[in-house]
């Protein structure tokens, strides 16, 4: 991963070197911008960097780059010093002589003076000389840290020293500020601390520690028969004891500091960027043989710097145990959710809320209908969170996704052999992942009568048996059912059984749908904008179209709609900005409501009992109806109706606007403008 770094110098000039030098140490790893206080750029360095190295020499300079840097920031002010070689020089010279040092301003010429003095070249009277100061006349010698183009003209013998550059301590300082745990080790460091002046003694008591810290966690390493491998967020190794040696087949001199994907390509592979940010264990598998592979983050200040990975063989016995763990984690059977995450000011849901709280205290069974987007799994996953079993598993399951087959091999699981292509070993079901914990059995309608047959028996008994199993396993399991239909009206029609409505109906919970919500629309939508990263306004126009219309697909609906708004990238979102559809709605409720209202009284006259039982069946449904079933729905009510005047009825509707006649199976269904008109009309129930 790049980290960015800010660096801001005194004096354009030095900027180049310690540019250089950054980037020959860290090359790829960094993307280093620089600005300088001569030229006054820095008062637009980016907020955004991993790292800032001022390098300002007045007091007032650096006061004033700070002041832009965000708080919290990591800073850097760097040390430097001059190399080995170029000191060496100036012991040479006879002691007593007499030179200027030359540099860019007053305080800098005295600081080098101050650093050479520490560095013991005190045999030599140096005098500080900078742009715009006057010249001793009987000196010919000038030294300078790069700033030859200073000199006076007049010293005939001039002795450049070269830039002077960070030291061993502030590199090690940036390394580690950017999370570079392999640069201490690098040849690169080593080589440069060596050709430096100064070593530093910070950096050396540092060493020293760090080396007797290593050799205490080496003992520790080896003494464990557990494969430990530490590798940084560059992927590079800075730790390996003997046991990983032998399992990935490496040596600890050669791999430490290389990266992981030069050294055992088939382990990187493997990784994923979750390893290195999450606490996980996971079965993986090494030349054939299987290999528990845990992952435990490491952080430092704050920041990850990169984890260790715990490496072990498996016998029989726990690559089952560790498979069965593995797909407790990646399927997320646990709650995601609480009752906070449910957005609402509403009367309605605010009261939703309130059942449903209590309600999670209980063990009993939780029957949760609304329409389709209202947000029943959210529900699901808060009241399990609240409950006393937050701390097992949440298993969720869509009942009307799987066939029979499937969905009984899933609920139940399967003993080995039990049919062709069964899994060796057999297979856990979701009743058995939920033990102690919470299914959720979302649109629950959809099972077929064998298959309610079998969960009522669960549900009395808490036992039941693997497909092709012999032995009852007991389970302690709480149910939460969902469904977007009626199942009350399911129950009357025979197509669900009444003792399992009753039974997953013991606490039931109406969960309302969007447009009963009032400013809810709002309220959801600026929620979901800070998802999208914007913000904007509706005009009046927009507000009113929003507030009015209908939102079948609901909060599903709604966050879709924020999405597509936030790609227009304006501060206040008109009428015209939004989709065809809810400008059509707007349109027509403004403009022709009269109008429509007149037409369908002249459309539906000495007819309305029959106009009002079909916008009756279908604002009831919520979804599409075939002409089949509003024909039994009407004989059923004693409403004596053929199929052909249903087919007329439709067709007026249609042509009024008030119905979408779909083809196939799609049925009839209700437009936008005939929820908008509902009570305008005044349809009755017959």
């Amino acid at each position: 991963m790049t980290k960015k770094i800010i660096l801001v110098t005194q004096a354009t000039s030095t900027g180049p070197t310690y540019v250089e030098w950054l980037t020959y140490f860290f090359g790829a790893s960094i993307d280093l911008k620089q600005f300088s206080v001569e030229q006054r750029d820095f008062e637009e360095i980016p907020q955004d960097a991993d790292l800032y190295i001022v390098a300002a020499t007045s007091s007032d300079a650096f006061s004033q780059v700070v002041s832009l840097i965000p708080p919290g920031c990591k800073l850097i002010s760097p040390s430097v010093t001059f190399f080995k070689k170029e000191i060496e020089t100036l012991r040479q010279l006879p002691r007593g002589t007499r030179a200027i040092l030359v540099n860019l301003s007053v305080q800098m010429a005295i600081e080098s003076i101050a650093e050479l003095n520490r560095l013991g070249i005190t045999h030599i009277e140096l005098t500080p000389v900078y742009p715009g100061s006057g010249c001793p006349t009987d000196v010919d010698l000038a030294i300078t840290p790069g700033e030859r183009q200073h000199v006076p003209p007049d010293i005939s013998h001039v002795l450049d020293l070269g830039p002077r550059v960070f030291t061993a301590d502030t590199l090690l300082e940036i390394a580690l500020a950017l999370g570079f745990t392999w640069f201490p080790k690098s040849q690169k460091f080593h080589a440069y601390s060596e050709s430096l002046a100064d070593h530093g003694k910070s950096l050396a008591a540092l060493w020293s520690a760090n080396l007797k810290t290593e050799t205490y966690l080496d003992i520790l390493m080896g003494a464990l028969e557990t494969g430990i491998l530490g590798i940084d967020v560059e992927n590079r190794i800075f730790a390996l004891n003997s046991m990983a040696e032998s399992m990935l087949e490496l040596r600890r001199d050669t791999a430490l500091g290389q990266p992981l994907s030069q050294v055992c390509c088939e382990l990187a592979q493997q990784l994923t960027e979750e390893d290195c940010r999450l606490r996980s264990s996971r079965l993986i598998q090494l030349s054939n043989v299987y290999i528990s592979l845990s992952s435990v983050p490491v952080d430092w200040q704050g920041e990850l710097i990169g984890c260790f990975l715990l490496l072990q063989r498996f016998t029989e016995e726990e690559e089952r145990q560790h498979q069965f763990r593995r797909q407790l984690y990646h399927r997320g059977y646990r709650s995601k959710y609480v009752f906070d995450d449910i957005i609402t000011q509403s009367e309605p849901m605010l009261r939703a809320k309130q059942i449903a709280a209590k309600m999670a205290r209980t063990n009993s069974a939780i029957l949760l209908t609304g329409e389709s987007g209202t947000g029943k799994e959210l529900f699901a996953h808060s009241i399990h969170y609240a409950s006393s079993r937050r701390d097992n598993p949440f298993v969720a399951i869509n009942c009307a996704a799987l066939s029979d087959s499937l969905l009984e091999s899933e609920l139940f699981g399967y003993d080995e052999g039990a049919f062709t292509g069964a899994k060796k070993g057999g297979k856990m079901g979701l009743f058995e992942y939920a033990h102690r914990g919470t299914l959720f059995m979302d649109e629950i309608e959809g099972m077929s009568p064998p298959m309610q047959a079998k969960l009522l028996r669960v549900l009395q008994e808490k036992e039941f048996m693997r497909v092709g199993g012999n032995s009852i396993i007991p389970i302690d399991v709480r149910i939460i059912a969902a469904s977007n239909e009626n199942l009350l009206e399911r129950v009357r029609q025979g197509r669900f059984r009444r003792d399992l409505y009753y039974r997953l109906n013991t606490l039931p919970i109406e969960i309302p749908p969007l447009r009963e919500r009032g400013d809810d629309v709002f309220l959801i939508a600026r929620h979901l904008m800070l998802r999208t990263h914007t913000r904007y306004t509706f005009s009046p126009e927009a507000h009113e179209i929003l507030q009015k219309y209908t939102w079948e697909g609901n909060v599903r609906e709604l966050a879709n709609l924020v999405e597509y708004l936030a790609m227009l990238d304006k501060k206040e979102i008109d009428a015209e900005d939004l989709p065809p559809y809810l400008r059509t709605v707007g349109d027509s409720a403004h403009s022709d409501r009269d109008g429509l209202r007149d037409r369908f009284r002249e459309a539906t006259y000495g007819r309305e009992e029959a106009f009002s039982f079909v916008l009756s069946a279908l604002s009831q449904a919520g979804r599409g109806v075939g002409r089949g079933t509003l024909m039994q729905e009407a004989r059923a009510r004693g409403i004596p109706l053929t199929e052909q005047e249903i087919r007329d009825i439709l067709q007026t509707l249609h042509s009024l606007g008030l119905v979408s006649v779909s083809k196939g199976r799609g049925g009839s269904k209700l437009t936008q403008v005939a929820w908008m008109l509902l009570s305008t009309l005044k349809f009755e129930d017959t």
